[in-house]
C-alpha cells in the first residue's frame, strides 16, 4: 500500500512538473512571436508593465484583484500613438467546496488624444438590439436613438456634450464597430476593451476605430478642457 501511494505521489510530481514546463514553454514562444510582431512593425514590446496607460480610469468590467498586465505594445497607427496590452485580474466565484477565484483576461487598446478631456464612456445598451435609424435624420431624431441604443457616464458635461455632437452621435449610431467596442475618454487617452487575449492585428483593428472616433471629435472639444473654460 504505501509502495502504491509512494508511486503515485512520484507520477503526480512528474506530471506537474511537466505541467509547468509546457506553460513556461508556450509564455516563452508567445513572448518570441510578440516581440517578432513588434520588430517587423516597428513597434516596442514590454512583457511586463505596472501601468501602461498611467493615471488611467479602468472601466469596472477591467477592474478587480490582483491585477497583471502584460504584452504591452506601443507604436504609431499614422500620426496616432497606440498603446495594446493584456490585462487580467481575479474576482471570487463560487465553487463546490466553499469559495475560489476566477482568472480574466481582457484586450486593452488605447489611442492617445489631443488633450486631456474629460471621462467619458460610452457603451451600448443591448448589443442584440438593431438601431432602425442609420445615422440619418434631423438632431431630435438622432439625439433620440442615441439615447435608447447607448449607455453614457460622464465626470465633465461640457466634454461630454462636445464630443458628442451631432456628426459623431450620427456616426456611433452607423458605424457597425460600436456594437462590439465600448469606449472609455480617460486621461489624455480614448481606450476599448474586449474579453479576450492580445492579437495584435485584431487589436489594430479596434485602434482605427478609436481613430476614426477620435477623429471626429471636435477641436472644442479638447480645447475647453485644456483652458478650463
Amino acid at each position: 500500500m504505501e509502495g502504491a501511494l509512494s508511486l503515485i505521489a512520484l507520477v503526480a510530481v512528474v506530471v506537474s512538473a511537466g505541467v509547468i514546463t509546457v506553460a513556461a514553454h508556450f509564455r516563452k514562444e508567445r513572448v518570441s512571436e510578440l516581440r517578432h510582431w513588434a520588430d517587423e512593425h516597428g513597434w516596442h514590446y514590454t512583457e511586463h508593465h505596472p501601468r501602461p496607460l498611467e493615471e488611467a480610469t479602468l472601466p469596472l468590467a477591467l477592474r478587480g484583484r490582483d491585477p497583471r498586465v502584460r504584452h504591452v505594445l506601443t507604436g504609431r497607427r499614422g500620426a496616432h500613438l497606440v498603446t495594446m496590452y493584456e490585462l487580467s485580474h481575479s474576482t471570487p466565484t463560487a465553487a463546490r467546496r466553499g469559495t475560489g477565484r476566477a482568472r480574466h483576461t481582457h484586450r486593452v487598446v488605447a489611442v492617445h488624444t489631443p488633450g486631456t478631456g474629460g471621462e467619458l464612456e460610452i457603451r451600448r445598451r443591448d448589443l442584440a438590439r438593431t438601431v432602425s435609424l442609420d445615422g440619418r435624420g434631423g438632431p431630435e431624431e438622432v439625439d433620440r436613438a442615441f439615447a435608447e441604443a447607448f449607455h453614457t457616464v460622464s465626470s465633465d458635461d461640457r466634454f461630454a456634450r462636445a464630443v458628442l455632437d451631432h456628426g459623431t452621435v450620427s456616426w456611433l449610431l452607423s458605424d457597425c464597430r460600436s456594437r462590439s467596442l465600448p469606449v472609455r475618454f480617460t486621461s489624455g487617452h480614448v481606450m476599448t476593451w474586449a474579453a479576450m487575449r492580445l492579437d495584435p492585428d485584431r487589436a489594430l483593428t479596434a485602434a482605427d476605430y478609436l481613430i476614426d472616433l477620435v477623429s471626429r471629435v471636435p477641436d472644442q472639444a479638447w480645447e475647453r478642457n485644456t483652458t478650463g473654460s
